[in-house]
């Protein structure tokens, strides 16, 4: 899709958005899959309704993210013996309370992205975001890989569930 394409289809959903079954999650991510293969989502995005930090996290597959609307900071991490500390927790998809934990230390690289910008993330990389309020982005996911994921936490920081929940 262009970026023109995108921006038409984002103004027709967001214009009717109780027509559509968003999910929210407590990152600050009100989200809507557009396609029943699970292929495009829809991310409106409300900061100031996250449950603490953006948590530094993997996924359980590639993406490439287009900004429609707004900006956002992508943050990439990398292990590094002179970063910051982080608690560690990694966990099967669907069992988050079995969490195994341990401490890493992360350096971080930020990319500013706008209106139009878009950027890939691979799965297994580290990363967190922080976006503006309103913020709108179009993500084109590649294939679910059954794997251990990982969110680090800054020592002290309670964990946040990634779970969806209906929105209301």
């Amino acid at each position: 899709m262009t970026h023109v394409l995108d921006q038409a289809l984002v103004r027709t959903i967001l214009e009717h958005p109780t027509d559509y079954p968003w999910r929210m999650q407590n990152i600050g991510l009100l989200a809507l899959r557009l396609d029943d293969r699970r292929e495009f989502r829809l991310h409106v995005w409300d900061p100031e309704s996250c449950v603490g930090e953006p948590p530094v996290h993997d996924h359980p597959f590639d993406f490439t993210s287009t900004v429609i609307v707004g900006e956002l900071v992508n943050t990439r991490y990398v292990e590094d013996p002179n970063g910051t500390e982080h608690w560690r927790h990694r966990y099967r998809p669907g069992d988050e309370d079995d969490r195994h934990t341990d401490a890493v230390r992360l350096t971080a690289s930020e990319t500013i992205l706008s209106s139009g910008d878009r950027y890939r993330q691979l799965a297994t990389e580290l990363h967190s975001s922080r976006q503006t309020p309103g913020t709108v982005t179009l993500l084109q996911f590649g294939p679910f890989e059954e794997r251990e994921l990982t969110v680090c936490l800054e020592p002290g920081a309670p964990w946040v569930s990634a779970l969806a929940r209906p929105a209301t």
